[in-house]
């Protein structure tokens, strides 16, 4: 047992602008395009206010004839992810401006929408048969809504050769999210995961900090799932300082954990992807399944939750011990796995002072031999109804390539030559702290393919099943048969999936 140890601790205006021709209203702050921080246990994506009124449709421009810079006009819809904030508009705008000032071969006719409306637009433009040509920024979730009605790229990609330097392939790859491996997407603002830790808490129990390499060994031995429950163990601390693989270690009086997925949206499939990429639909996406990679990543948090304690149950995550749903910025949580975009979450919004004050990036421990980083992605998708393909990918890639929206919509860029701005805006709201930034850039190498967002039939209504599940074990106390429930679950997906087919 440590000789140290803590005590617990107390723990929308809406706007009116002329953006290149067309009259938009937006709401207040928009959701971004890889999800927002939400409870450990089940969270479902807040639904549009019923009062919430529909942005007003773009004046319209006929994309039959030229654009006012005599490109072929290439309709540009935002708001489905990122974009939609008011302190975007202004950018977007001059980006826009500037793009069409430089060229004569396209006109780029930009439409934004509140986030919580534009799905719906977009959907109603679709059945009007009057949809745009190219939609993002959006993530993996977004692009589910319309998965059959997106481009498959690659014809396109080899037509013009298009590629970019020392983006992983793995990385390439993971955008074959469309029917049959189409590929609907290309890298462009990526959120890998990793983990966090508390160097100030490994400094007091006397432990070396996780490693930061592919290879590297902790305390001679692999760093894989196996080493996190054994040093999350000793990280998990009681009221008397004894930790959680002492005799004398009182689970219900915990102030201290180990280890958690902090912000995983209450999926299985986010959790148990250290364990291996899986999906709850088979290959010929109509079958629900449970694989063995979620039967063990969903065990072993069970039995970290109520059989080895060193991760927060439901009651305990929203405790004031651990900020009320905030465990790594309260201190009181060793490890977390999470995501670059995790950086907003670390420190409280001023004027509150942080309660972390130290911290590293480790990389994503293995399991079986194999590392499995759940990766976050924004792109842009072009839809299938498009009428001028070639243009719309021509407006695509300057959008994939602009650094300006990079930085406007704040993800590291998949582009390695792009990423040391975006390291240098975030080493900024840290000051005195050295972060590695080689941890999240290996990370790249070894994304969740499936990715644990891909597309399931009747995504919008599985979603809340399979986090119904996650809540279950999270709120019983003593903890669930995982291999019953899973069953349970897998007959509730099939009865969701057969309701589209």
């Amino acid at each position: 047992m440590l000789e140290k140890r803590r005590l617990a601790r107390s723990g929308a205006s809406r706007l009116l602008v002329l953006i290149v021709g067309f009259s938009l209203i937006l709401g207040a702050c928009g959701t971004a395009a890889s999800p927002a921080p939400a409870s450990q246990a089940a969270s479902q994506a807040a639904a549009p206010s019923p009062t919430e009124p529909p942005a007003i449709t773009p004046e319209p421009i006929d994309p039959t004839a030229p654009g006012p810079n005599g490109g072929v006009v290439v309709r540009w819809f935002v708001g489905l992810g990122a974009g939609g904030q008011p302190q975007q508009l202004q950018a977007e705008a001059e980006f826009v401006n500037a793009y069409n000032a430089s060229q004569k071969d396209v006109y780029l006719a930009l439409e934004i929408y509140n986030n919580n409306v534009a799905a719906n637009i977009l959907k109603t433009q679709i059945a009007a048969g009057s949809p745009p040509d190219i939609i993002g920024p959006v993530g993996v979730e977004g692009l589910n809504l319309f998965i059959d009605q997106l481009l498959d790229l690659q014809p396109l990609i080899d037509e013009n050769n298009y590629s970019v330097e020392g983006v992983p392939q793995e990385l390439v790859d993971f955008f074959k999210l469309g029917e049959g491996g189409s590929t609907i997407g290309v890298p462009f603002g990526v959120f890998p995961s990793f983990i966090y830790y508390n160097k100030d808490l490994f400094d007091e129990a006397g432990l070396p900090y996780p490693p930061a390499k592919v290879g590297d060994q902790y305390q001679g031995k692999d760093w894989d799932m196996d080493a996190v429950r054994e040093v999350a163990m000793k990280l998990t601390v009681d009221a008397n300082g004894n930790d959680a693989t002492s005799a004398d270690f009182d689970p219900a009086n915990i102030v201290q954990w180990g280890f958690d997925a902090q912000f995983a949206d209450g999926s299985p499939l986010a959790e148990s992807a250290f364990f291996g990429a899986s999906s709850f639909v088979a290959e010929d996406r109509k079958t629900a399944q449970i694989p063995d990679e979620i039967r063990t990543g969903q065990q072993w948090f069970n039995d970290g939750v109520w059989k080895d304690h060193f991760i927060p149950n439901a009651a305990q995550i929203n405790s004031d011990l651990l900020d009320k749903g905030s465990p790594f910025g309260s201190g009181n949580i060793a490890m977390v796995g999470s995501h670059t975009w995790f950086t907003c979450c670390v420190y409280p919004a001023p004027p509150a002072e942080p309660k972390v004050k130290n911290f590293g990036f480790a990389i994503t421990p293995s399991y079986n031999g194999k590392i499995t980083a759940k990766l976050h992605a924004d792109t842009f998708s072009i839809l299938k109804s498009t009428k001028v393909p070639d243009a719309a990918f021509q407006a695509l890639t300057t959008l994939v390539g602009s650094e300006e929206l990079l930085t406007l919509y704040g993800a590291l860029p998949a582009n390695p030559a792009q990423q040391q701005g975006f390291i240098d805006r975030t080493n900024a709201n840290f000051p005195g702290q050295t972060l590695d930034w080689s941890v999240p850039q290996a990370m790249l190498e070894h994304v969740d393919i499936p990715n644990h967002q891909s597309w399931v039939p009747n995504y919008a209504k599985a979603k809340p099943a399979w986090q119904a599940f996650q809540n279950s074990y999270r709120t019983t106390e003593g903890g669930i048969d995982v291999d019953a429930e899973l069953d349970k679950l897998k007959e509730t997906l099939q009865g969701i999936f057969d309701e589209v087919q």
